[in-house]
């Protein structure tokens, strides 16, 4: 199975179809297999045009868990990227990810613009958490309890969740998890690097899931970014609705392979 290792850390991935390079990042809890789930299907879609590069994100999934809040620094989470397409010998890719996976294509798009072609950035936004003290934030709490006490709490507000879904957040290290959150709550803001990222960029999200609207701002100040408004989804519903979703993606891409075209050839 293949594995690339950053800094002592393994992280999980796998290759599929053939074309340009599309690295797959999902959110937090979730693993590689989110993007072919039977309610989103995305590689199924994607992998004829695509050589598609799908991981486990630190903590999730196949890849090392460890306990320790400092190994999920953004800082990390970026060299876990960089490392799988070094192990893949690929110099540049395309981007999606989404939520967590948006968040970190931020930090990607300002501290490695040399490695992507475009970015897609769904349901994240690039600024400080808007959270109170550590200890009192609720997903720690229950992640200390456990991965059981988490599932039981998510699928009161979400009654629709998949059980492929349920089935692999019960599997996941409580542990880390933890870590993991107390890491994101420290995270520190992108703002101040969006006006430097050059590289055409995506950004899509769901009025539900933002009705302050932060990514559209975040949008803004960025010179080349392009935003699609999900109206009435929320975050779930904005990774499972691929039949909304996709179309956008899809023409974006596109619209990014015809540009590097007129660009290499301007007759």
């Amino acid at each position: 199975m293949p594995y690339a290792s950053n800094d002592g850390v393994r992280v999980y991935y796998e290759v599929e179809g053939s074309g340009p390079p599309l690295f797959l990042h999902i959110g937090f809890l979730g693993t590689l297999e989110d993007w072919r789930r039977e309610d989103t299907r995305y590689v199924e879609a994607l992998c004829d045009a695509y050589r598609l590069v799908l991981f486990d994100p630190r903590g999730q999934g196949r890849s090392d868990a460890p306990h320790d809040p400092s190994a999920y620094t953004l800082d990390n989470r970026v060299g876990d990227v960089l490392a799988v397409l070094d192990a893949e010998v690929i110099d540049r890719a395309h981007f999606w990810g989404y939520s967590m996976g948006g968040w970190v294509g931020f930090a990607l798009g300002a501290s490695a613009p040399d490695r992507f072609l475009s970015l897609v950035l769904g349901g994240a936004d690039p600024y400080e958490p808007d959270a109170g003290p550590i200890e009192d934030d609720a997903w720690l709490r229950l992640f200390r309890q456990g991965m059981p006490a988490f599932v039981a709490d998510w699928e009161r507000h979400d009654p629709n969740m998949p059980a492929i879904m349920q089935q692999r957040w019960l599997a996941l290290d409580a542990q880390a998890m933890a870590a993991a959150r107390e890491a994101g709550l420290m995270a520190p803001s992108l703002e101040d690097t969006l006006p430097t990222i050059q590289t055409p960029t995506l950004i899509y999200f769901g009025t539900d899931d933002y009705p302050d609207r932060l990514p559209e701002r975040a949008a803004a100040k960025m010179p080349n970014a392009t935003v699609v408004v999900l109206e009435g989804l929320n975050h779930s519903q904005a990774i499972r609705r691929s039949d909304l979703v996709l179309p956008h993606v899809e023409a974006f891409l596109d619209r990014v392979a015809r540009s590097a075209v007129e660009l290499a050839d301007p007759k």
